[in-house]
């Protein structure tokens, strides 16, 4: 190829570069990050996800503070409107609306999930919203964070593996939700420590389990030998191994 014709494909693809980076800009809008906000906790209230975010912010990385400003997909904004209905609870309604808990929480600013008859509440439009996880990550990370916080990483991602184990396993029920929320299965319901932020290693944590990293080796319960407060039966179960306090078992 003659030296005339490589400036000419220079010229190309640098007009390629430019016009992608121009389309992104202006079809872009802005969110000012607050205290407390990770990617995945952003992408998930607007409705799209952490590699848009991270294309739209070339250098971003995963370290974000308050009072950044990011730059956004527009379309990420629209929302509906949906009239809570007797009967309804965050759950159901995020099963209908095909999102999760934690965005609708997100999105109306809730800071627990006591709703009522007629309440409206936003939800994310299904053109705006086309990435979806299948599980509610946050819900997961917090549940980690409160029982494992002072666990290695390791340990922290057994947790989330057992609880992602127990959604395959027919003894348990088939939802994330539905898991956490068990009746008598996690203290941390109970005592309200599930409702605490979560860490970034726990946020990490729930990432690893769902990519599919098991460190409980299948373990679908966990306990602290020293902390079983009457629970025996859970002594009867096969034991996997030891992370950290914790001691995994089938």
């Amino acid at each position: 190829m003659s030296f005339k014709n490589n400036k000419s494909l220079g010229k190309s693809l640098l007009f390629l570069v430019i016009f992608s980076v121009l389309s992104l800009i202006v079809s872009a809008g802005t969110y000012t990050v607050k205290s407390g906000d990770t990617l995945w906790k952003i992408s998930t209230r607007l409705g799209t996800d952490v590699n848009t975010l991270a294309r739209l912010n070339p250098g971003l990385g995963n370290m974000i503070y308050p009072g950044q400003v990011i730059v956004t997909p527009e379309t990420t904004t629209n929302h509906t409107t949906y009239t809570v209905e007797w009967g309804d609870t965050l759950w159901i309604i995020a099963n209908k609306s095909q999102t999760t808990v934690s965005t609708i929480k997100s999105l109306n600013q809730l800071y627990s999930d006591n709703i009522y008859p007629g309440q409206k509440l936003k939800l994310p439009s299904r053109s705006a919203n086309p990435y979806q996880p299948s599980v509610d990550q946050d819900l997961l990370a917090r549940l980690v964070h409160s029982e494992a916080e002072s666990e290695p990483y390791e340990g922290k991602v057994a947790v989330a593996a057992v609880v992602m184990n127990r959604l395959k396993d027919s003894r348990f029920p088939n939802t994330l939700e539905g898991v956490v929320y068990q009746k008598s299965a996690f203290e941390v319901v109970s005592n309200g420590r599930i409702y605490q932020p979560a860490s970034q290693s726990a946020i990490q944590a729930a990432q690893a389990a769902i990519s599919g990293w098991d460190p409980s080796y299948g373990s679908v319960f966990f306990y602290n030998p020293d902390k079983i407060n009457g629970w025996n039966w859970i002594l009867t179960r096969p034991v996997v191994r030891r992370i950290g306090n914790h001691v995994f078992a089938r």
